[in-house]
């Protein structure tokens, strides 16, 4: 298993844009994924979490701009909630989330991919919460963790799907998680 520190970015991105798959810290917790492009990375990462093959991957993406290229236009609507931490919105049937964290902003926009993104642990399983448990969980599996950071929202992102056809468009909070709430 081969593992990287966090700094690391461009070696990471290379392996990403090579078809690697990672274990790696996300702005809400800890992930496993790869180019969300690639086919046999989406699968690679399905395998090792044991998910089912039809189950839909989230994409987390350095900006919106950056949905819109790889998602289509996006409305005002969609935009301003992308813009809310920890907030996962369907975008024209893909779940994306733009993230603005340092770390992880610098690797997506290193990778030049949008990252596919799933908890980093066995499905039905608790989350990882550490680089060291990712090691050891996935230990054999054909995949890198990078190591060196710490996590302090241990929580999924919320998930909403938005009704644009409606007036005014309407949010609907799929899973309530660390980031936009409906209260």
């Amino acid at each position: 298993m081969k593992v990287f520190r966090h700094h690391e970015i461009k070696k990471i991105a290379d392996y990403v844009k090579n078809g690697g798959v990672i274990v790696y810290p996300t702005d809400t917790v800890w992930g496993i994924g790869g180019n969300a492009l690639d086919e046999n990375v989406v699968q690679k990462v399905k395998t090792a979490k044991g998910k089912p093959d039809d189950a839909k991957l989230i994409w987390l993406l350095p900006s919106s701009k950056a949905v819109e290229l790889y998602c289509g236009k996006i409305t005002a609507v969609e935009k301003n909630t992308l813009r809310k931490k920890r907030t996962t919105v369907i975008v024209n049937g893909q779940a994306v989330r733009v993230v603005r964290s340092g770390w992880l902003n610098k690797l997506l926009s290193a990778c030049g991919v949008p990252l596919v993104a799933t908890s980093a642990n066995l499905h039905g399983q608790p989350v990882i919460e550490s680089w060291r448990q990712g090691v050891q969980v996935f230990a054999e599996k054909d995949l890198a963790v990078v190591r060196g950071r710490k996590i302090y929202h241990q929580k999924p992102s919320s998930l909403v799907q938005i009704d644009t056809q409606q007036n005014p468009p309407q949010i609907k909070v799929l899973r309530a998680g660390s980031g936009i709430s409906m209260k």
